[in-house]
């Protein structure tokens, strides 16, 4: 029998849209088979939409579902977004429909993100902050601030100082919290706290507290990822960042400084065994690295293009990455496998570069971003044999970020080929699509001809977003 003769299809019913003839008891004998779950499976599928936005509009489906999105496990409460059903909220409103919310314990929250700028005094954000500490919240992003006070005499803004809650810091659910104040200052309350914490960021706070970085990483015993955005930190003398069990630092400052006493970045000294990740983006700074032998991935991108002090503090010896190039450097990033960093085409940096490669045993990636010389590079010795046998004794892929052609640049990649006895990948990139058209070919056919210690080594061409 063939396939024609055998297939028989099915009878397809259209299903007319309902109209005035419809009776009322043909509606009464339709069942609702979603509202008939278990709140459980309801709540499941609430908290698998992709916005807080879509599950409050499900509270218009009938009365089972008015209040149900209040439970979901995760919510995202942005008055500054208008989400629907209150965006023509007004002030009163929307704050006591925040209260509603928060007041609700039929269930705990997994996360919490409350966004309210400055529409509310401190008393009531702190008010929404303990219910939320009641509410066993686990991850909580906070985005508010107090509202300036104008100074009528010296014509000046002042601002209140935000103090949390107590009740934030004692929170054993607290694991996750970020703090984005609109750059207005921040004081620690005198207890004791988060003993379940293990990532911070601050993100956007001024702390005018001399001590503030270091009473906070006490009352954080478990912190294992700390973000400093953009945030001011006054300092004295310097900033000490010691935290037992923290794995991630980044310290990304595009519009403020580490200040110290006389307003200029001051010194950072990091001291943390259990360290793999740091990354600093900003002005140009001092940092001491004190006991970071985890260490495997290290990002230093000075916004200033000036070079960065690289320095390693141990006991009571202290030694300067501008120091002579013969004068002895210990090991103290012995699991150090990828850096990036940006840097100039001259001397001085070039002598940085090997001094933390050199104690970096175990390096075996290098991104660098090489950004136009601030002086002529005289003294730079490029066809130096033992300082290039330093640059790749262990690297096994290089990055050029941000690539131009440059006969410097292109010198280094040769070295770099030329030296590269275990190198397995060079890769050039650029961030221009037209840079890219017009130069990536040429530049990959000039580089293909050079001169390679491993044979195997593969170059590629990359364009980044």
């Amino acid at each position: 029998m063939s396939m024609s003769s055998s297939f028989v299809c099915p009878k397809v019913t259209e299903t007319m849209p309902e109209t005035k003839l419809t009776t009322a008891s043909s509606r009464e004998t339709r069942v609702d088979m979603i509202s008939n779950l278990p709140d459980t499976i309801l709540h499941l599928i609430l908290s698998r939409l992709p916005s807080t936005d879509e599950a409050i509009r499900t509270s218009i489906l009938s009365t089972r579902w008015r209040y149900l999105w209040t439970s979901v496990h995760s919510l995202n409460l942005d008055w500054s977004s208008k989400l629907k059903p209150y965006a023509k909220f007004s002030k009163t409103k929307f704050k006591k429909f925040v209260y509603s919310v928060l007041l609700n314990k039929a269930q705990n929250f997994d996360s919490l993100r409350l966004c309210c700028l400055d529409y509310y005094n401190m008393s009531t954000v702190r008010r929404w902050i303990q219910a939320a500490s009641m509410r066993k919240v686990k991850s909580l992003d906070l985005m508010f601030c107090a509202k300036a006070i104008h100074d009528r005499f010296e014509r000046t803004d002042r601002y209140e100082v935000i103090v949390l809650p107590c009740c934030l810091f004692t929170c054993d659910s607290l694991e996750s919290l970020r703090l984005f104040l609109y750059r207005r200052p921040l004081s620690l309350p005198r207890c004791n706290g988060f003993p379940a914490l293990r990532v911070l960021e601050l993100n956007s706070v001024h702390c005018f507290d001399h001590d503030f970085i270091e009473r906070l990483l006490e009352i954080c015993p478990l912190l294992q990822k700390l973000s400093l955005i953009d945030s001011l930190i006054r300092t004295l003398d310097a900033v000490y960042i010691t935290c037992p069990k923290l794995k991630t630092l980044r310290v990304f400052n595009w519009n403020n400084l580490l200040h110290g006493s006389e307003g200029l970045c001051g010194c950072v000294t990091v001291s943390c065994p259990e360290l793999v990740s740091f990354e600093y983006v900003g002005p140009r700074g001092h940092f001491i690295f004190e006991k970071v032998d985890s260490l495997k991935k290290a990002v230093i991108l000075p916004e200033d293009m000036l070079q960065e002090e690289i320095s390693c503090e141990l006991g009571d010896t202290c030694i300067d990455a501008a120091r002579d190039l013969k004068s002895s450097f210990p090991a103290f990033f012995p699991n150090l496998k990828t850096l990036e960093l940006t840097t100039t085409i001259d001397a001085f940096t070039l002598n940085v570069l090997i001094r933390i490669i050199r104690c970096s045993p175990n390096l075996e990636s290098l991104h660098l971003i090489i950004q136009k010389e601030l002086i002529k590079p005289e003294n730079w010795e490029l066809d130096e044999v033992e300082t290039w046998r330093i640059l790749t004794r262990h690297l096994k892929r290089v990055e050029f970020l941000e690539f131009n052609v440059e006969n410097q640049k292109l010198d280094i990649v040769r070295l770099l080929l030329k030296h590269g006895n275990v190198l397995r990948e060079m890769v050039l990139s650029w961030r221009n699509k037209v840079e890219y058209n017009e130069n990536s070919a040429e530049t990959m056919n000039v580089v293909s001809k050079f001169y390679k210690a491993a044979s195997t080594v593969k170059l590629t061409a990359l364009l980044k977003n």
